[in-house]
């Protein structure tokens, strides 16, 4: 009987491994084919030498229009490249030209996988955003035979992304509205504390003028000067109501304002003051008698500027305050001046406008109407200056 060979004996266990090797390539090809990843493949230069299923679907060509035909360069806008090679060559500290080497230099020099957000550019033109995988191929010897990629699609998370950032801005916008709206809040609680209390002062002033020596007259006269405190109390109250419904600064109405008019208004409401102080008022609004400014406002300013110029009268005289308004560079400007104490610019400008900063021992000071002034000044797009020397009185301008 012939015994077999060693030849005869290598032949079955040859024919085996090439076989398992065949159902393991049929195998690769057919996860590979089957999977929702488009895998690209190429050889070093960049030529496409395998194009799956999934990158047909993705990207609208067929295997046949592009293996051995195209680079990955097909798929993606040049500029897109151009950045990617700027930052990999600062990365990398070496030159990564803006071809095929913008996608491979990272898996290439570093022998890592390169993970990267790219937009990919179908045949359609239309576009995608995928996160590319990219891996250099090697041989046993570690050679270089290519390189393979791997994209994902992740246009559903972008969308979330997105989604998650209008809620962001969203809440961000809520977040400044209900800031400025607190701002508000707070803003007219110091109109309503500070504002209000110069009409319930003289209120209290005008009484005072009445003793149980008072002619029916005098009681006449001071409850026409009341009726007047209190009706124009209420409009105030009214038109701050008014304006504390205003979600934000720009919805605050803006009218035409006569400053005669609401001078006259303010006058009436501190007349008691006026009265206690021998105080005079005159103005020239001749240049400019009309304002478009917020009613409310412009009352807050004007009442802030004559009382203080009441309360911080000198001793010495009696107090004169003149109001004028004339036109600069196309933008009204308004000057209150009067002959009090003056203001000691060089200790105090700096302060001059803080919230509580008071520089006169005077017990009605609270530190909040110049701060108040300004808040709403600046609010509205004006600023506020003063001029003043001690002993000799203060001019405040407003340049609307």
């Amino acid at each position: 009987m012939e015994q077999p060979t060693l030849a005869s004996k290598l032949v079955p266990t040859e024919e085996k491994f090439l076989n398992a090797l065949a159902d393991a390539y049929r195998l690769q090809e057919s996860i590979i084919g089957a999977t929702e990843l488009a895998i690209i493949s190429t050889n070093v230069d960049g030529i496409i030498t395998s194009f799956n299923h999934a990158a047909e679907h993705m990207l609208g060509y067929s295997a046949d229009e592009v293996i051995g035909k195209q680079t990955p360069l097909l798929f993606h806008d040049p500029d897109e490249i151009v950045k990617r090679a700027l930052a990999l060559s600062t990365e990398l500290n070496t030159d990564v030209l803006p071809g095929f080497d913008a996608f491979v230099a990272k898996a290439r020099i570093l022998h890592v996988a390169d993970r990267q957000e790219w937009m990919y550019v179908r045949k359609d033109m239309s576009r995608l955003p995928v996160v590319l995988s990219m891996t250099a191929l090697r041989n046993d010897d570690k050679g270089l035979i290519g390189y393979a990629s791997i994209a994902t699609d992740i246009t559903e998370q972008k969308k979330a992304q997105e989604e998650l950032m209008r809620s962001k801005n969203n809440l961000e916008i809520a977040a400044r509205e209900l800031q400025e709206q607190n701002r508000q809040l707070d803003e007219f609680a110091h109109i309503i504390s500070h504002n209000l209390r110069s009409p319930v002062s003289n209120i209290k002033a005008l009484i005072g003028f009445l003793d149980d020596n008072s002619s029916i007259q005098d009681y006449r006269t001071i409850f026409e000067k009341l009726k007047n405190v209190s009706t124009n109390l209420g409009q105030t109250m009214n038109e701050l109501m008014e304006t504390l419904r205003a979600k934000k600064t720009a919805d605050v109405e803006i009218t035409d304002i006569r400053f005669k008019e609401m001078l006259d208004r303010i006058v009436q409401s501190l007349e008691g003051d006026l009265i206690q102080s021998e105080a005079t008022i005159s103005f020239d609004f001749d240049q400019a008698p009309v304002i478009q400014y917020s009613k409310t406002y412009l009352e807050s300013i004007l009442q802030n500027l004559l009382s203080n110029a009441i309360k911080y009268r000198s001793p010495m005289r009696k107090p004169e305050i003149h109001f004028s308004s004339r036109l600069v560079k196309g933008r009204t400007e308004l000057r209150v001046s009067d002959n009090g104490l003056g203001i000691d610019l060089d200790r105090f400008g700096d302060k001059l406008f803080g919230l509580h900063k008071t520089f006169h021992d005077n017990k009605e000071a609270r530190g909040v109407g110049l701060f108040l002034t300004k808040t709403q000044i600046e609010a509205m797009g004006g600023k506020i200056s003063v001029e003043s020397q001690v002993n000799h009185g203060t001019t405040f301008i407003i340049r609307f």
